[in-house]
């Protein structure tokens, strides 16, 4: 039959009492096993009398640690004597330390000082030394030289041997003729840190066998010394000098027959200053140059007098330039000089000293090391103090470019214009027009082959003469070590004149040892 409600409720009611009851009892044994945990936090050791206290762990073997579930496990034996009931009896033995958990270890380890010493403070990453790799050399077969105090000098002696097809450089009859050629030299420079010393000589002598009036020497050399007195200016000195022969059959000795060659030696010095105001350069330098002629001797013994058309040279040269940019300077050249020959009259009766002038305009560059020089075109004028010589003049172009195509090849291209002097009778001088190309290949590291083109014209003026002249050179270099090389060529020289007889064709072979330091 249904309750009542009366006693539905009182049901109720003591259905949630025991609930509560319940609840009570398990947040005491919670609170308990609570306080264990945090004594084994506290890592304290506690005998079996204080374990046997209210709130102390159980004691005895097989017994788990407080808050772990015992599932099917014996409970432990209970001491009927305890003054608490429910505890475990106490053995009377300490415990094993209990070890801290979680947090509360890393808490104890960092208030244990450490025993041992810090490590270092590391502000950046150590750098490791690399041993560098040696420099490459750009030529491993060039000379060494010899030290002179701060100046490096590097000799040479150069011997060679073979055949010319015209040592005379006639027109006809040809007389080939076995050759030997000798040739000593050197090259020095300074290694200061301002200032600067380098020049360059070399002199020779070449024995034809066949041939012995044809026997001729030759050299050439120049050395420049700069002075830095600031910054911004500097004094320039030059000393330059050539020797040379005149071949027989040339346009000043066709008429006559010379027995030997007469030599023409021409030496010559420059000094100026040099200063610059930001990117404005300005120069001004004086020349004196000295031309000096050799007395020929004739077949019949007797002198041919040339020594009189000897002349002195004296200059002055004012140049100003604007570097655009570090590679590019535009510059503007004007000159002017007097020439005084030894004997005012000349053997055809003709007064050659004369008075000159030139202007040019032209730039330098530097296009990343590729391609370096300097190119200029202007005008020059001569004239003479013999009114029946009529003036020289004409225009001029001068170059002087390098073009390293590649680390084994090298372009040169060199353009000059001259207005040279003339003993022909009638002849104010010649205007000369001279063009050379240059080709050099490293083939090997040690061996280099070279070919050089040069064409030149001279134009005479006052008579009807022209010539021009064709040279050209294949050479072979094989350097054995820095010291000993080995060199041969081949040399096929023309000139075309309109002067009868005096054309001529020669080809010349040349092998030999070059030794240098």
């Amino acid at each position: 039959m249904p309750l009542s409600p009366r006693l539905s409720t009182g049901r109720l009611l003591a259905g949630g009492s025991s609930l509560a009851f319940l609840l009570a009892l398990n947040a005491l044994a919670f609170a308990q096993e609570g306080r264990l945990e945090g004594l084994r936090g506290a890592g304290t050791n506690l005998s079996g009398d204080e374990l046997a206290a209210p709130g102390g762990a159980n004691s005895g073997a097989g017994v788990a640690p407080a808050g772990t579930p015992n599932y099917g496990k014996p409970r432990p034996r209970v001491d009927p004597k305890s003054k608490y009931p429910g505890q475990r009896k106490a053995t009377g033995r300490p415990l094993p330390p209990l070890t801290p958990y979680g947090a509360a270890a890393a808490r104890q380890q960092r208030a244990t000082p450490s025993r041992l010493p810090p490590g270092p403070t590391v502000a950046a990453l150590p750098i490791i030394p690399v041993k560098p790799r040696p420099a490459v050399e750009a030529d491993p077969f060039a000379p060494i030289g010899v030290p002179i105090g701060s100046l490096r000098l590097v000799p040479y002696v150069e011997v060679s041997g073979g055949y010319d097809s015209n040592p005379e450089r006639v027109n006809a009859p040809l007389k080939g003729s076995a050759t030997l050629r000798g040739e000593v030299g050197a090259a020095w420079k300074s290694d200061w840190s301002v200032h600067e010393l380098k020049g360059d000589v070399k002199a020779g002598y070449t024995k034809y066998f066949s041939a012995p009036l044809a026997d001729r020497p030759d050299a050439q050399g120049k050395m420049n010394l700069r002075l830095d007195a600031t910054r911004d200016t500097a004094f320039d000195f030059e000393l330059r000098g050539q020797l040379d022969t005149q071949r027989p059959g040339s346009t000043e000795l066709a008429a006559t027959s010379v027995k030997s060659r007469p030599i023409v030696a021409s030496f010559g010095a420059t000094a100026g200053a040099t200063h610059k105001i930001g990117d404005l350069e300005l120069g001004l330098h004086g020349t004196i140059d000295r031309t000096a002629y050799e007395d020929a001797t004739l077949n019949n013994g007797s002198k041919l007098l040339l020594n009189g058309n000897s002349f002195n040279t004296y200059g002055l040269r004012g140049r100003a330039g604007y570097q655009i940019t570090p590679g590019v300077t535009p510059f503007v050249e004007v000159g002017a000089d007097v020439r005084r020959h030894d004997q005012a009259i000349d053997s055809a009766g003709f007064a050659r000293d004369s008075a000159g002038g030139s202007a040019r305009a032209g730039t330098t560059f530097e296009a990343s090391r590729i391609l370096t020089g300097e190119v200029a075109a202007g005008y020059a004028q001569r004239k003479y103090s013999d009114g029946r010589l009529p003036t020289l003049s004409g225009p001029t172009f001068d170059a002087a470019l390098v073009w390293t195509a590649s680390p084994l090849t090298t372009v040169s291209l060199r353009g000059a214009t001259t207005l040279a002097e003339t003993t022909v009778a009638n002849a104010s001088g010649a205007v000369g027009h001279a063009v050379t190309l240059d080709v050099s290949h490293a083939l090997l590291r040690n061996l280099t082959l070279g070919a050089t083109g040069t064409v030149g014209v001279n134009e005479y003026r006052g008579v009807n003469l022209r010539e021009t002249t064709v040279l050209g050179t294949l050479r072979a270099e094989y350097k054995l070590n820095r010291s000993v090389s080995v060199r041969g060529s081949f040399t096929h020289e023309r000139l075309k004149s309109t002067t009868p007889g005096s054309d001529y064709t020669a080809n010349v072979f040349l092998l030999g040892l070059k030794f240098q330091r």
